[in-house]
């Protein structure tokens, strides 16, 4: 008689069964690491009966499949034939009925034998599983969700067809609904629960997929495979694992299908993405002509960002999701997001809506909050059982203002980049402490970035945080549904969309696919199995490798490497190859283990041209006066005259003289002292009556829409300062240096003191800049410590952009800061 057993520890092959094949014993021992904390309930028989699947490299058993399964579970039992094969040589046929050849039966999904045997998923919460073994049977048996393809698509007569059904020329968010995989016949976030039984019981077995692609799964040997009595019953701490690398994941089946054996995927339905550009058609001329009213207005000029407060955009948003939820009725969360970023609003609505004194994080809030109740409200009255998820992202990232509770249909979905949320800088667990009182549906999920080398410019040093990780996890267990997690995608050698670095990002997506399952997993012991399977005889030297990347990683100090500073040094670098070199050698040249080390290597070659790090800009002077300083934005009075130098500005990516008309020029000047930086800036304008001015209180993003003068500097010791400054002498100062900034003063605000005024003229305006230089450090500027520097004007005109500079940023436009120039007083 079975009794019932709560494990925390290992369903263990007997001992006389650890002796028989090749490798059994190294499996038994990884076993008793990987499921330590995992299995949530286990029946075992008290005579320690085994099912036999293969004796002796022959097979004791078939692999029963109803006739008419869904895709995924059949490839649930291809996945299981596959494995057993490769591990025992023994190929276990797929049928759908049992067969009196074998005694011993795999029945994998629902079916009516599986009913006969009286096992159910009518216990299982969604997304659970089940693996039962007594007897002469294995039911490997959990709820899948299976969606079948519209003839709706984003274009052609798939977009055609959506529009007639929807009554306006709306696009179709197809993607944002999974991208469907043609060669595995499912959509990649799809709940496939008896695929999670069949991993699992693979795992048991010794599997392991730790890395999607060539040489990144482990599979033991073994000629004999027999399964423990065993009832495993096992459901998900978060219901919601959805990893996404966009349209790759249509013709990437492995990179799919190793999610999937992660035990990813989701039972939610669930609508993402940016859907009130769906309702606008993108911008399409179709819409724009039939329905001008649902465009916002900026600087006078119609653009692709939804007029919120419009009585028509309100009521097209309702039919857009009655439209959605008829054509997807398995859809339990539905949104209307806002066009990615939302800098800007319509500029009639700012006038009421904007809130300068609330800072970046909660400028649009309420703005976008009186839409998104609205909506709310009238789901519910239709669509009472549906979910409206809201974002809680860039300028509406944190609640609205005198909102106490949400209503109870409203979900949170919060923006974070778990990679940085340990930085002082990072508002995550501020905004979940605003969020989680007013979240009456307690339905919270997050959208996490893991885009750490999301171009081919992206540096390629080692992201590792599995300690955090786990850390956030354990947080959120209980308080949050999940995540979606947007991965970089990137073409491989035969130009084939897959998974970008995958040497690089594998264990964190492995990771992080454990967790889901259970926050409190032992994270050394399954680290260290990692270690001794996929590394074999260079464990110990990847073990200091991955040890060593996680504690650069997580160095509480700026993520932009620069000449003054940054997180990784150059001698972390050349630490990291020799431990890699090191590690080569001793797996020896060209096994497995070899080839695993080796692609981490050739993925991280660019870093090794990241140093030595030196500013190639020009040289600039800084002039010391001791004339008694007055910021007013006159640069023809006495301060500004004398010995001092104007350094014009060039066309930022062409390196080209500015027209006389629209020239710029720059000078610095530094009291005696040097606890003063002063900068004057002459801009020519031939059309100063358009030059756009909204921002009316300092340290207001509306600033980068703008006309203006922006600095950014880096001393020895301090990286990096970014100010701007527009045309009615507006500020906006920040730093990125972790050790000046706080939780408590996001999103990454300075206000050392700043002060600047500016003159207009009729045909030019000037600034004046003064900024103090306390935080800056005690070194320099001279010709031994050189600040970095780097003066622009952004100039708007009309919503057009031309950019000048006075060094030479080429096509990184503002952001590489080694391009700036070298600052030294006299």
């Amino acid at each position: 008689m079975a009794h019932e057993y709560h494990a925390t520890g290992l369903i263990q092959l007997k001992p006389s069964t650890q002796k028989k094949a090749k490798g059994r014993k190294i499996v038994t021992k990884s076993l008793s690491i990987f499921f330590t904390g995992l299995i949530t309930m286990v029946l075992i028989g008290s005579s320690g009966a085994e099912v036999e699947l293969v004796k002796d490299g022959r097979p004791m058993a078939d692999i029963v499949v109803e006739t008419n399964a869904i895709a995924s579970i059949k490839l649930a039992a291809k996945d299981l034939q596959d494995y057993i094969e490769k591990m025992s040589g023994a190929r276990l046929e797929i049928t759908n009925a049992p067969s009196e050849m074998f005694k011993y039966h795999v029945y994998v999904g629902t079916s009516e034998y599986v009913k006969k045997l009286g096992v159910t998923v009518d216990d299982l919460k969604p997304e659970g599983f089940k693996i039962v073994a007594r007897g002469n049977y294995v039911v490997l048996i959990g709820h899948d969700l299976k969606r079948e393809p519209l003839p709706f698509s984003s274009k052609g007569e798939g977009l055609k067809k959506w529009q007639e059904f929807a009554g306006e020329k709306y696009t179709y968010p197809m993607g944002d609904l999974g991208p469907y995989n043609k060669d595995l016949g499912i959509y990649a976030d799809e709940a496939t629960a008896t695929l999670y039984a069949a991993s699992e019981l693979l795992e048991q077995l010794g599997v392991r997929w730790y890395n999607p692609y060539e040489n990144g799964t482990i599979i033991p040997e073994k000629k004999t495979i027999t399964v423990p009595e065993q009832a495993l019953k096992k459901e998900p701490k978060f219901p919601y694992r959805f990893s996404t690398f966009y349209g790759a994941m249509r013709s990437d089946a492995e990179g799919v299908m190793w999610f999937k054996r992660l035990k990813y995927g989701t039972s939610y339905g669930i609508l993402i993405g940016h859907t009130t550009g769906d309702i606008l058609g993108w911008g399409s001329p179709e819409q724009k002509q039939a329905h001008p009213g649902y465009f916002a207005r900026v600087d006078g000029k119609m653009v692709t960002v939804p007029r919120l407060c419009d009585e028509n955009f309100r009521k097209s948003s309702i039919n857009f999701l009655d439209k959605m939820i008829e054509a997807h009725p398995w859809l339990k969360f539905v949104n209307v997001q806002m066009t990615d970023g939302l800098s800007r609003i319509d500029d009639r609505d700012a006038l009421v809506w904007s809130r300068q004194g609330r800072g970046y994080l909660g400028k649009y809030s309420d703005y976008i909050w009186d839409y998104w109740l609205y909506v709310a409200a009238e789901l519910k009255k239709k669509h009472p059982d549906i979910y409206l998820r809201c974002n809680s992202y860039a300028p509406y990232a944190e609640p609205p203002s005198g909102l106490d509770k949400l209503p109870d249909n409203v979900a949170i979905l919060i923006a974070q980049s778990t990679a940085s949320s340990f930085l002082p800088q990072d508002p995550a667990e501020k905004l979940r402490a605003m969020w989680l009182p007013k979240l009456t549906s307690k339905k919270l999920f997050l959208w996490d970035y893991y885009l750490f080398y999301r171009t081919g410019e992206s540096p390629r040093y080692p992201v590792f945080f599995t300690r955090h990780l786990q850390d956030d996890m354990r947080k959120l267990s209980g308080v949050c549904e999940g995540k979606i997690i947007e991965i970089a995608a990137a073409p491989d050698k035969n130009k084939k969309l897959r998974l970008a670095c995958p040497g690089l990002t594998h264990m964190l997506h492995y990771w992080q696919g454990k967790l889901y399952w259970d926050p409190d997993m032992d994270r050394q012991k399954m680290l260290d199995e990692y270690y001794d399977l996929y590394f074999g005889p260079a464990k110990k030297d990847m073990k200091e490798f991955y040890e060593f990347a996680e504690e650069v990683w997580m160095r509480p100090e700026s993520r932009s490497i620069t000449v003054a500073g940054g997180f990784l040094r150059e001698k972390d670098v050349d630490r990291y190859f020799e431990i890699l070199k090191h590690a080569r050698e001793k797996a020896g040249k060209d096994s497995v283990y070899d080839k695993r080390i080796a692609q981490i290597e050739e993925e991280m070659q660019p870093l090794k041209k990241m140093f030595p790090m030196t500013r190639v800009g020009p040289d600039f002077i800084c002039h010391i006066t001791d004339q008694p300083i007055l910021v007013d934005g006159d640069l023809q009075k006495k301060f500004w005259q004398g010995d001092i130098t104007w350094y014009p500005m060039d066309e930022w990516k062409k390196k080209e003289p500015v027209p006389a008309e629209k020239a710029s020029a720059v000078a610095f000047r530094m009291t005696p002292d040097r606890s003063n930086l002063v900068i004057g800036v002459k801009c020519s304008e031939p059309v100063m009556d358009k030059i756009p001015a909204r921002s009316k209180e300092h340290d207001d993003f509306e600033i980068f829409n703008e006309d203006r003068v922006e600095v950014r500097v880096e001393t020895p010791e301090r990286s990096y300062f970014k100010l701007a400054v527009n045309t009615e002498g507006i500020i906006w100062d920040e730093t990125q240096d972790v050790t000046l900034v706080t939780k408590y003063t996001l999103p990454v605000l300075w206000n050392p003191g700043t002060k600047a005024a500016v003159k207009k003229e009729k045909d030019r305006w000037t600034a004046e800049i003064m900024i103090p230089t306390g935080d800056f450090g005690s070194k320099g500027p001279d010709k031994a410590n050189p600040w970095g520097i780097n003066v622009y004007r952004i100039r708007r005109v009309e919503g057009v952009r031309e950019v000048y500079d006075i060094a030479p940023t080429a096509e990184k436009l503002l952001n590489d800061l080694t391009k700036m120039g070298n600052l030294s007083a006299k």
